[in-house]
């Protein structure tokens, strides 16, 4: 198995070189000091999917020659959310608002994020008792699940809208992750539910047939992998790099992840804007 550093000086040194400026051995040192890391994932699903998907990604990128990254988990979004409050995982793979947190708590830095902008939306059943609903304006007063109050495009944003804009006032019911959402619409547990596009997309044909799309937030940047100030920026560019390639070899890899088109992520361009969304009051801490 060839060594981190190996990696970096066969496939990554010499653009790493040019853009920081660095010495092979300054670049070696920097790896070394940082072969260690833990990647934390957002508990959007469960954790048996969330270990099944992304050690596909992870242990690509080690026999790419990557030092191992360690997939640790969260068991719910209050608790991942602490971890990253506390600076736990060197790498995280957070939603949107999940980075503007991180940023502000500990620094953290986006690397990469999908191509494809995210939307949130708002889905109903197919099924008789809903084939009814035609305007947002029918689901007042009625019981609406969320994953949690701080999934951004599921519920954080998706609630400000409904709330600011739609003028609705609704019975909130978190249920935890994406796929409690859905499955819960199906049963009647909530007259609609909050999703993104991308987990909507990740269920199967079936259940998907079983509920309808009846309102979308306007686009925003998707989840980004994010790295901690600990990892100094030879090792992030390196790690960014090493993702890109692999999925770019390895689509199915990357479709799992709900990131198949990878490109750089920029704080200031992608993240920093949803600053101004005003959605402090309805953060849940």
């Amino acid at each position: 198995m060839p060594t981190f550093s190996a990696f970096i000086a066969r496939t990554i040194l010499p653009c790493i070189v040019t853009l920081f400026g660095l010495t092979a051995g300054q670049f070696a040192h920097s790896a070394e000091k940082n072969s260690t890391l833990r990647l934390l994932v957002v508990p959007q699903f469960p954790a048996t999917e969330i270990h099944a998907t992304w050690s596909k990604l992870l242990d690509g990128l080690k026999k790419d020659g990557l030092p191992e990254i360690e997939l640790v988990f969260a068991k719910d979004i209050t608790e991942f959310e602490s971890q990253f409050k506390a600076g736990q995982a060197e790498l995280i793979y957070c939603n949107p608002y999940h980075m503007v947190m991180a940023k502000k708590a500990q620094g953290y830095t986006p690397l990469i994020r999908d191509s494809k902008p995210l939307t949130g939306i708002l889905v109903a059943t197919t099924g008789s008792a809903q084939d009814g609903i035609k305007e947002l304006s029918e689901l007042n007063g009625k019981t609406l699940l969320f994953p949690s109050p701080n999934a951004f495009g599921a519920s954080l944003y998706m609630r400000a809208l409904l709330k600011r804009e739609k003028g609705l006032e609704f019975t909130t019911k978190y249920v935890k992750t994406h796929s409690n959402v859905i499955r819960g619409v199906v049963r009647g547990e909530g007259q609609a539910g909050g999703m993104v596009n991308a987990t909507l997309l990740a269920e199967t044909p079936e259940l998907q047939q079983k509920v309808k799309v009846i309102y979308e937030t306007p686009p925003a940047p998707p989840h980004p992998i994010a790295a901690h100030p600990r990892v100094d920026a030879s090792t992030r560019e390196a790690i960014a790099a090493a993702i890109l390639g692999h999925i770019k070899t390895h689509k199915q890899v990357g479709e799992d992840i709900q990131m198949p088109n990878p490109v750089r992520a920029d704080y200031f361009k992608d993240y920093k804007p949803l600053e101004n969304l005003g959605l402090e009051a309805f953060l849940s801490n």
